[in-house]
């Protein structure tokens, strides 16, 4: 067979050809390659992640249910998670439309709060939020923070200042509720400090205005006539006693010696009548003229015929 002239054409159209052939036969080799390293025809890379973000359909269905009984007891937020996993591609269609829709259906029945701190009118970022006794991190970001339907109990804390409690009622599709807290310096606590008195010794107790300083005096003369006012009234007593005694066996005739019983009883609470009144009006006196400092009180007593006195001197 004779051989034919290769044409200009020729040569072009088998140059144009070359790239191709060698472009296929290096995508075989690579392939055969990784189909060794993989017979599977996966990447051996993503082989690990691939198996966590693809759940089995065991997973899935376990998903589903638990979203359906979250959604029946208000536990919007767990529902919303499992909501959000049971999404997943590998999950079976008719799971994933009705984990969609739950889904869709949770972001606008689902509560949620966002939280503005102030100090004296002025914004504070640095300050510590608590809802529920767990810290929320996300509020100084500005992100909601989402909750279940119900009663909630924000605390929050800055620096010195006391603590302010919020509790809140959340209901469904309340959204983006706005916990405002205002701390002022206004509601500080001041310390108390009563600088001393330069008239006041320190070791003299420290008295009250208006307070009366009474003299030592005042309580023993005070007892001293309570007690002679007594006094008077039981020998009183006794007197009459004695009396009505003499008047029955021998009155007109009593003898001396009979009514010496009865005219002592007399005596001796007449005296102690003197004694108790003056008693009284010394501890009055006392009182009404008593001050800071109490003034040198002299008290003693003074023998009667027939009994005696107590007597008290204090100089104005």
């Amino acid at each position: 067979m004779a051989s034919q002239p290769i044409t200009g054409t020729t040569s072009k159209r088998r140059l144009r050809r070359r790239p191709i052939v060698l472009g296929s036969c290096l995508s075989v080799l690579t392939f055969g390659g990784v189909a060794q390293a993989n017979p599977e025809g996966a990447p051996a890379s993503s082989s690990a992640s691939s198996s966590e973000a693809s759940p089995s359909k065991e997973q899935c269905v376990d998903w589903h249910k638990r979203a359906q009984l979250a959604q029946n007891e208000v536990k919007l937020v767990e529902a919303r998670e499992l909501s959000r996993m049971c999404t997943a591609l590998t999950c079976p269609g008719l799971i994933i439309n009705d984990c969609a829709q739950w889904l869709n259906d949770l972001e606008q029945r689902l509560p949620s709060v966002v939280f503005e701190v102030r100090v004296d009118g002025e914004p504070d970022m640095t300050a510590t939020v608590t809802a529920d006794g767990k810290r929320v991190e996300e509020w100084t970001r500005g992100e909601a923070l989402r909750l279940d339907p119900g009663e909630h109990q924000f605390r929050v804390e800055a620096g010195k200042y006391e603590p302010i409690v919020r509790k809140v009622l959340l209901a469904e599709g309340m959204r983006f509720r706005v916990i405002t807290v205002d701390f002022k310096s206004s509601s500080l606590p001041k310390p108390l400090s009563v600088p001393p008195s330069a008239s006041t010794p320190p070791n003299e107790p420290r008295r009250s205005p208006g307070a009366r300083h009474l003299p030592t005096a005042f309580y023993p003369l005070l007892g001293v006539g309570a007690v002679g006012v007594v006094s008077f009234g039981v020998f009183s007593l006794i007197g009459k006693s004695k009396q009505h005694d003499l008047e029955s066996t021998c009155k007109p005739n009593c003898t001396d010696s009979a009514l010496k019983p009865m005219k002592t009883s007399f005596l001796i609470g007449d005296i102690s009548l003197g004694v108790g009144v003056a008693s009284l009006v010394a501890a009055g006196v006392f009182y009404l003229r008593a001050d800071a400092k109490s003034a040198p009180t002299t008290i003693g007593l003074v023998r009667l015929p027939g009994g005696g006195a107590a007597t008290a001197t204090y100089r104005f």
